[in-house]
This record gives C-alpha cells, sequence and structure tokens, in this order.
C-alpha cells in the first residue's frame, strides 16, 4: 500500500509540475530541505497581492512567482505524503521556512498534515518555475 501511494504521489509531481515546465527554460525543479510553519494574519504579501488561500512566504524575494510543492520529510529521509502546491506571493520568513497562508480555522490541520508520521514539520519543498 505505501508504494503505491508513493507512486501515487510520484505522478501526481509529474502532472502538477510537467505543465508549469512545458513553456519555461531553466525550469527544472529544485528539491530543499525546510520546515513548514503557517500564518493567518490578515494584509498584503511582498509582491502586493491580499494573503489567501493557496499562497506562501520564503525568505529569499527571488522566489516570488515561483510554485512551491509541498511533501512530508519523513524522519528516515524519504518523501512521504504530498501536502500541497502553494504559489511563493510572501517573503518575511527565516531560510529553509515555507510559511502557508492559511484560514485561522484551517492553520491547525495544515501543522497537522506537516507533524503527522513523525514528520515534525520537516518538509520538501519543490521548487517549479511558474514565471513565464
Amino acid at each position: 500500500m505505501q508504494v503505491l501511494k508513493k507512486i501515487w504521489v510520484l505522478m501526481l509531481v509529474i502532472l502538477v509540475t510537467l505543465p508549469l515546465n512545458a513553456n519555461a527554460e531553466d525550469s527544472d525543479p529544485i528539491l530543499i530541505k525546510a520546515h513548514a510553519t503557517a500564518y493567518c494574519l490578515p494584509g498584503k504579501t511582498a509582491s502586493g497581492t491580499e494573503v489567501r488561500e493557496g499562497i506562501c512566504a520564503m525568505s529569499d524575494p527571488n522566489l516570488i512567482g515561483m510554485t512551491a510543492v509541498v511533501y512530508q520529510r519523513m524522519p528516515d529521509g524519504s518523501i512521504g505524503s504530498y501536502i500541497g502546491t502553494y504559489e511563493i506571493e510572501d517573503t518575511g520568513c527565516s531560510d529553509n521556512v515555507i510559511d502557508v497562508w492559511c484560514t485561522e480555522e484551517d492553520c491547525q490541520g495544515f501543522m497537522d498534515k506537516v507533524y503527522e508520521n513523525g514528520c515534525k514539520g520537516k518538509v520538501y519543498v519543490q521548487l517549479v518555475n511558474a514565471k513565464g
């Protein structure tokens, strides 16, 4: 069952990233180790848009406009469950942190996902160049 789940996640990654990479040069996805957090404060992002579901913050302003595909980082270092896909529109967090915007009601659910299976908030973030 675990093998089928991992195959399904891999197929999902390919399906999610393939359309984004089809017309972009230098668009090889980058996989980084990170720690996931969530925020729910209202306001504007570093890119000037209003915060909303489906966005996240990372420390490097050069990442604004990219897409982050997030997976659990299992205690043994393997890729775990798919957590979500987010547009990087904000900054303001520490290096190697992805801060996902959620409604106040959904913050705990997001944190439960990144802490389940012994992951302790550790994730892999696949950066996909979605810039035109």
